[in-house]
């Protein structure tokens, strides 16, 4: 007796627990097969977006390049340019002042001739020679000066190369500083994708865990049923019904026909239910009586008119049971009674009818829930 006690506690206990789990596990499956649908398109946009900016990143990089190797050119040639034009400068400087002092020497000579011819011409009585008027005549220096403005000239075209250089790097600046926005803009990217395939492995690993356990669970409730149908046969039977567990019983292995009172065999079932009940936290519990549709006639007619009375005599004396055994709060249970209107099949044969004629323990993972719906109306 101790061990079918504790075989059916360990059986109510694990296929109760799995069936929670299991719709669970199965809603959790199909979120994330959706959000993997979602993740996977993400993803592939992301990498999409970080090879396009790659590209972009690879074209602005070369032009950036090209520009700083033809602006390093032309201040090469700037510079070089600045140094011939002081060069040349300082040579014409040099010059000018060598010829202003071999221009200054001739003149002082010519100026001494001069004055020794008009020193002659009056002694012998001739008309004298005017002198001439230096500074009049232009004095060419080898056009040193032309060669300067050619310089000069060269050199502002190089200064002007220069400035639109200047102004190229100040634009080419700017898209390097719309490119380092972008790169900062790649970069996040990247780590929202890094972050979005750590999640998808960390859901992946979740999700294998979860088929493992709903695998796992399955295989326990298909166990459990198969020794419950070898141990009772189908006299006590252990279904699911979406998020709650159910324990039908037949009334025949319960109560004597017309009868509401426990059989000694029923006593023994139920005090062995009852103790696996009280071992289960955080459920509720609905007891139903069904019956088949045959008529209540004879004496019985003065205890229970209809089945209506008949249904609702057998789910209280469960109940009531239930409750002394077990000790547990009322509160969590109830009872009701539904005659013959939710048979499990015909009532046209013997065997159909006492198929209907049984009592379901309907175990509740919510106690909310059974004020909305009740097995019976969900296995219509």
């Amino acid at each position: 007796m101790k061990r079918v006690n504790i075989f059916l506690a360990a059986v109510i206990c694990t296929v109760f627990v799995g069936c929670v789990s299991q719709q669970s596990h199965e809603r959790a499956l199909q979120e994330y097969e959706m959000s993997q649908e979602e993740s996977a398109a993400a993803i592939e946009r992301l990498q999409q977006m970080v090879e396009e900016r790659q590209v972009e990143v690879a074209q602005l990089q070369e032009k950036n390049q090209d520009l700083e190797q033809a602006i390093g050119k032309r201040e090469a040639t700037v510079t070089q340019l600045q140094e011939t034009k002081k060069e040349l400068e300082q040579t014409a400087e040099v010059q000018d002042q060598i010829k202003e002092q071999q221009l200054a020497a001739v003149k002082q000579e010519l100026e001494a001739l001069y004055s020794q011819i008009q020193g002659l011409e009056t002694t012998s009585g001739g008309k004298p020679v005017p002198a001439p008027i230096f500074g009049v005549e232009p004095v060419d220096f080898d056009d040193l000066t032309a060669a300067l403005k050619k310089v000069r000239s060269s050199l502002d075209d190089q200064v002007s190369d220069f400035s639109q250089l200047r102004k190229q790097n100040s634009q080419l600046e700017k898209e390097l500083s719309a490119l380092e926005t972008r790169l900062k803009e790649v970069e996040r990217l990247k780590k929202e994708l890094e972050q979005v395939r750590l999640a998808r492995e960390t859901q992946e690993a979740q999700l294998a865990k979860v088929k493992h356990e709903v695998q796992t669970v399955g295989e326990e409730i298909d166990r459990i049923t198969r020794a419950l149908e070898d141990k009772f046969g189908q006299s006590l039977v252990v279904t699911q019904h979406q998020d709650r567990l159910v324990l039908t019983l037949l009334g025949q292995v319960l109560f004597e026909s017309g009868e509401a009172d426990l059989t000694p065999l029923g006593l023994k079932i139920m005090k062995q239910v009852g103790q696996v009940l009280a071992t289960l936290p955080d459920k509720y519990i609905q007891v139903e009586g069904h019956t088949d549709n045959n008529p209540i006639y004879g004496r019985l007619q003065q205890q229970y008119p209809t089945n209506w009375e008949l249904s609702t005599a057998r789910a209280t004396t469960v109940l009531r049971y239930l409750i002394e055994q077990t000790r547990m709060d009322p509160k969590d249970f109830g009872a009701t009674g539904y005659a013959d209107t939710r048979p499990v099949t015909t009532n046209e044969t013997e065997e159909g009818r006492s198929q209907n004629r049984r009592v379901e323990i309907v175990l509740y993972p919510d106690p909310t829930i059974h004020e909305r719906e009740t097995v019976a109306t969900l296995a219509r």
